[in-house]
């Protein structure tokens, strides 16, 4: 499951980042890494857009780096 197919208000933990080193260095800036619990605050009404809150940041994340991002309940 990736981010992009969790429901609004739900908390997941991150399991895992594929995305090439540059990307994955800036989310892992940003409090989005490997093991970390993450809460989807709010998604666009076409899912082009996910809010999500870190202990760190509230950070928008497009749909295609959403789906760049592996999580488990």
């Amino acid at each position: 499951m990736t981010l992009a197919d969790v429901s609004k208000g739900a908390c997941v933990t991150i399991e895992n980042v594929c995305a090439e080193q540059t990307l994955a260095d800036r989310l892992r800036a940003l409090g989005i890494a490997q093991g970390e619990r993450v809460r989807l605050v709010k998604i666009s009404a076409r899912k082009k857009v996910f809010y999500i809150c870190t202990d760190y940041s509230l950070t928008a994340l497009g749909a295609e780096v959403a789906r760049l991002i592996g999580v488990k309940a």
